[in-house]
């Protein structure tokens, strides 16, 4: 058998070399149809797409009725997305090629990319029908192909029978677990992607995708620990730094998180983000000079970055240098006005510089842009109170209900006024049962706010 394949190998090198002086001679020279084939394949394997039209091109001019060629045509035209042009001559051979996978895989590609996709996975089932020795080969090219036409729901069922033939398949496995991320099933992606890594525990595609999953579930630490796995099988692979990184970042490990993110530098030539990272890390860990270095290079680097200018602002703003962070503060604002938590920071950095009045104004900015920002609300009525002695709180809480109606942050908000400042009990009730209806978000900032509706029956019997 193997000498066979050998000689094989060897024939389809020898009418290479053949078609290969041909064309340096310019002397037409004649190949049987089998030849043309496995010439055209030889090409086409090697993206060497010129040779391979050329090959195909002088096969149908010496054999103008082989249906074989045709749908080797059609499938060029179809890649050149001369799609029209390949179904004419698809639905030319079909007949004759009734028995020939490649015709209703071909057809189905071409009915894919028209966007007829019912009639191409009947296309796509009748290749699959017929392929017999090449079925595993056809429904992985499938599925594979409907991946690169983002095409997923479609894909499972054809991957499933694959893997019911060959429960080990890497390569389904991979595929189907990808196919599942994409519509929204990670959970059940996740156990595909252990599935694979059972397979073959060295998959450092599956170790990555695992750890973007876990990731998505706010596994932190089971993430870190997939790009570990990653980073043992390929020590260079940048984005698993970068990822691991952003894993710790989540998981509040700011100095591990740190070490992830300069190894990404070391092996990327795209580390303006990994900056900004890196700058958030060190602020977070309280290194604010650190913190204001890092940004400072980014906005250099990147003028127009809004985040950047944000967090050098803050960053100063921590080290009480608030005349310079709110000018930070300013250029992010420029750079996306509509951004609720620059204003926010906005309004602080005019606090502290005793600018209350100004401080409203930039917190009911962000506040329409962030109606549900529980605590900008509760600072905002507290300013308020704090600069007009003639201010009531009834007619304030009644005004904002209009205005923002149905926000749960309001209804928070109402109950902290009624019980505090108002004494009425049961209007505070009412407002935390509408509140409870709508969001439990915001409970854990009330409770922290104001304690002592912990002592109420009625209150406490309300939470969850």
């Amino acid at each position: 058998m193997q000498d066979f394949l050998h000689a094989s190998q060897d024939d389809v090198l020898e009418a290479v070399e053949r078609f290969e002086r041909m064309v340096s001679t310019d002397k037409e020279v004649y190949f049987d149809v089998h030849q043309v084939e496995n010439i055209f394949e030889f090409y086409l394997d090697k993206n060497l797409i010129d040779q391979a039209e050329q090959i195909l091109a002088i096969g149908l001019k010496q054999h103008p009725q082989a249906t074989s060629l045709k749908v080797k045509k059609a499938g060029l035209l179809a890649d050149n997305n001369q799609l029209e042009q390949a179904l004419i001559l698809l639905q030319e051979v079909a007949p004759i090629e009734s028995t020939n996978y490649e015709v209703f895989i071909t057809m189905g590609w071409v009915k894919m990319r028209l966007g007829k996709i019912k009639e191409a996975v009947a296309h796509f089932h009748k290749a699959v029908d017929m392929a017999f020795d090449d079925e595993e080969d056809i429904l992985l090219e499938i599925a594979y192909n409907m991946h690169q036409e983002e095409i997923y729901d479609e894909s499972i069922p054809f991957l499933n029978k694959l893997i019911s033939k060959n429960p080990t398949h890497e390569n389904a496995l991979f595929e189907l677990a990808f196919a599942m991320d994409k519509n929204g099933k990670r959970k059940e992606s996740i156990q595909l992607y252990e599935r694979l890594l059972d397979v073959n525990p060295f998959s450092e595609n599956g170790w990555y995708n695992i750890g973007i999953l876990y990731n998505k579930e706010e596994r932190f630490l089971d993430a870190s620990r997939a790009y570990d796995f990653t980073l043992a099988i390929n020590p260079l692979h940048s984005e698993a730094y970068f990822n691991k990184g952003n894993s710790l970042a989540f998981n509040g490990c700011f100095k591990e998180a740190l070490d992830a993110y300069l190894e990404h530098i070391s092996l990327s030539n795209d580390v303006l983000l990994t900056y900004q990272y890196i700058a958030d890390c060190w602020e977070q860990m309280g290194n604010y000079d650190m913190a204001i270095r890092f940004y400072k290079l980014i906005t250099k680097e990147l003028p127009d970055s809004g985040d950047a200018w944000y967090g050098l602002g803050t960053a100063q703003m921590e080290k009480e240098d608030f005349k310079e962070g709110l000018q930070a503060i300013d250029e992010a604002i420029s750079k996306n006005p509509v951004n609720a938590d620059y204003w926010f920071a906005h309004a602080r950095g005019l606090f502290e510089l005793d600018k209350a009045e100004d401080a409203t104004r930039s917190l009911e900015n962000g506040l329409n842009i962030d109606p549900e920002e529980f605590s900008g609300w509760i600072e905002l009525f507290k300013l308020k109170q704090s600069l007009d002695e003639n201010f009531n709180a009834n007619t304030y809480l009644l005004e904002i209900k209009d205005r923002y109606q149905g926000v749960a942050a309001i209804n928070y908000l109402g109950t902290i006024i009624y019980f505090k400042y108002l004494k009425n009990i049961p209007a505070a009730i009412k407002e935390l049962k509408i509140a409870l209806d709508t969001s439990h978000d915001n409970l854990n900032t009330l409770l922290e706010e104001l304690p002592e509706l912990l002592e109420v029956k009625e209150i406490k019997e309300l939470l969850p």
